[in-house]
């Protein structure tokens, strides 16, 4: 194998990319959006507000930065993953090992150190820059802790492993919301208190986005755990799988499945009686469906590449639920439209 290809597939640059897809579209289709609704709300208060509506305080060549750090975090947590993980790898997934098969176990943490270490101070760098150093200090540094620890104890012991990672993919979409809001607070905090109002909603919205990312990435590794259930048993790994048995997983799996089904039912019945019928229709096709092809599965799932295509699945889940941004983006928008119309022809 190359050293460049093994070197794209030890960081999974794919996964890579979709982590800097989610960052820019919370920015670009939450925020954005966001923003201008709150100009709506503010303008009678605040007569310094620009026109053209409230505007992003981090600059986009900021964003880049801010989005390649936690890009290069989640790399270098691929790269020492894959470091400690050799002896399981032989047996879980040979053909697909990187370390010693085209990437040197040296050269790999070498690798990890440096990325780690230019993430840390880009972050750090940013952080001070926009006055927010201690808790986006603490940020940085702690998700580069807790993929070492990761690595090295955690994915070893019972469930914490699995909450760990999905922890850290729902601070994807939240740290960017919290580093902007917060400069935006600080900048129409005197407008916001005249109107007795606050960013919370705008928050609320990567909140809720946030959590289905944690949901759905518990989901798929605990499916990961009962694909690499071999592997993990030999090497002592007391994970989901091992402790539960794969039938008992599967099905508590599956529960839970059913149980984010109920709640993103909840939010369609919402959809539905506000008149949203895209974003119902999109929840259907777009969520719900692939939540029942996964039960489906998991409940007749019997051989590894049944849960290979699961945790697959949940995957394209993922990335569906991204992609429902821009649709969200677009009726935002619109809404923002016809409200500024009927402010107009009220006056």
């Amino acid at each position: 194998m190359k050293p460049a290809i093994a070197f794209l597939k030890l960081i999974r640059f794919p996964n890579l990319l979709i982590i800097a897809f989610t960052q820019y579209m919370v920015r670009y289709c939450i925020l954005v959006p966001g923003l201008k609704g709150t100009q709506l709300g503010l303008e009678q208060y605040c007569l310094s507000l620009p026109p053209e509506g409230l505007e992003l305080i981090i600059s986009n060549v900021d964003f880049f930065l801010l989005s390649l750090s936690t890009v290069m975090i989640a790399a270098a947590g691929y790269i020492i993953n894959d470091y400690f993980d050799v002896r399981i790898d032989r047996i879980n997934k040979p053909e697909q090992m990187v370390i010693d098969n085209g990437i040197k176990r040296r050269v790999a943490m070498g690798a990890h150190v440096v990325i780690n270490s230019i993430a840390f101070v880009i972050g750090c760098g940013l952080s001070w820059k926009y006055d927010f150093f201690y808790p986006g200090t603490f940020i940085f540094g702690i998700s580069i802790v807790l993929l070492w620890f990761y690595s090295t104890n955690f994915k070893r012991m019972f469930l914490i492993g699995n909450v760990t990672v999905a922890f850290l993919t729902g601070m994807v979409p939240l740290i960017i919301a919290l580093f902007e809001l917060k400069l935006q607070t600080q900048h129409t905090g005197h407008c916001l208190t005249l109107a007795k109002t606050t960013f919370w909603p705008l928050f609320l919205v990567v909140l809720v986005f946030a959590v289905f990312a944690f949901i759905v990435t518990l989901l798929r590794e605990i499916i990961k755990d009962m694909e690499d259930y071999e592997g993990d048993k030999e090497n002592g790994c007391n994970t989901v799988a091992v402790a539960w048995g794969i039938t008992r997983s599967k099905y508590i799996v599956a529960l839970l499945t059913v149980g984010v089904m109920v709640l993103l039912g909840l939010i369609q019945l919402q959809l539905y009686s506000v008149h949203e019928m895209k974003s119902f229709w999109y929840f259907t096709a777009g969520l719900q469906l692939p939540f029942l092809i996964l039960v489906a599965r998991l409940l007749t799932a019997s051989e590894k590449k049944h849960f290979t295509f699961s945790g697959g699945l949940t995957k394209v889940i993922m990335l569906s639920g991204i992609c429902y941004l821009f649709l969200y983006r677009s009726e935002q928008l619109q809404h923002i439209i016809d409200l500024t119309n009927l402010l107009k022809n009220a006056n």
